[in-house]
């Protein structure tokens, strides 16, 4: 009866490592995805071939007996998970394409607290009235632009437009400005034709009532509403000859670039840490 009883114990314990280990897996595997930019479709590979594994060794499990069973149950549902995290950290953690840019993203970051009413101070200087809808943007557009107060910003050689769900890709010229300074300086210090990732820009009435069901930093007072406003991703970026694991050097890039600039008085900056994008007015 003790010797039943212990080895429940022992077989509990082997399971709740078990949870850690493949927690830990897939931890690591989703920062891998987010943080340095490791493919989808490589995430979804390792997982496949991690369960794979488990499957054809808790076939061969069954096959023994006693302890031999116990210990090979820990060993494939434990260390191999935990192999596989070290692995995809192993990958991405060294920087060989260019030479490492000095510091920490941190350090710059510290400074990335301008709140609401600094930025949306210089988005009424600066900017636009809201639109209500899309539908008003595209109607005034070609007005807007012909008496350069509106412009469109596209996916090009410096930098990435996403694709928008929430956001019109329109801003003021100074925005425009803004992003070109940035995408210079930004492929100056990386010595590559890495691009940044902008991710919102120009939000009307409508888009602000969808956006606040899913992001409690969106409000009809936003900032995005005058055209001045751009969130750029921290964590995304397109490359050219830079492989995935550089993504924290490129983060550090933007961070010291956008330092550059607020402290010329170019622009207000807040990093929103939950949407993993810096938050930029401009001034």
């Amino acid at each position: 009866m003790e010797k039943s009883r212990r080895n429940t114990i022992l077989i509990l314990l082997l399971h709740l490592l078990t949870l850690v280990a493949l927690g830990l897996l897939v931890w690591a595997l989703y920062n891998a995805y987010l943080y340095f930019n490791i493919p989808l479709a490589l995430w979804i590979l390792l997982y496949i071939a991690t369960a794979l594994f488990l499957v054809v060794s808790i076939i061969f499990m069954r096959k023994q007996r006693g302890w031999r069973r116990l210990i090979v149950h820990s060993l494939a549902l434990q260390l191999v998970p935990i192999c596989a995290t070290i692995f995809t950290f192993g990958v991405i953690s060294e920087s060989t394409v260019y030479t490492p840019i000095e510091g920490k993203a941190r350090e710059y970051e510290r400074a990335f607290h301008d709140l609401q009413d600094k930025q949306k101070a210089a988005a009424l200087a600066n900017g636009l009235a809201p639109f209500r809808s899309r539908a008003e943007i595209e109607e005034n557009f070609g007005k807007l632009r012909l008496t350069r107060k509106l412009v469109r910003i596209e996916t090009n050689p410096k930098y990435i437009v996403r694709e928008l769900t929430t956001s019109s890709p329109y801003v003021v010229p100074k925005v425009r400005d803004l992003l070109e300074d940035i995408a210079v300086r930004f492929q100056e210090k990386t010595q590559s034709k890495a691009r940044f990732m902008v991710t919102s820009v120009l939000r009307t009435e409508e888009d602000v009532k969808k956006l606040s069901k899913t992001n409690v930093n969106a409000s009809t007072n936003s900032c995005h509403c005058n055209a001045t406003t751009i969130d750029i991703s921290y964590v995304r970026f397109g490359v050219d000859r830079v492989r995935p694991r550089d993504n924290y050097q490129l983060r550090l890039a933007l961070a010291q670039t956008l330092h550059e600039l607020r402290k010329e008085g170019r622009c207000y900056v807040k990093i929103e840490r939950k949407q993993y994008c810096y938050h930029i007015t401009v001034r």
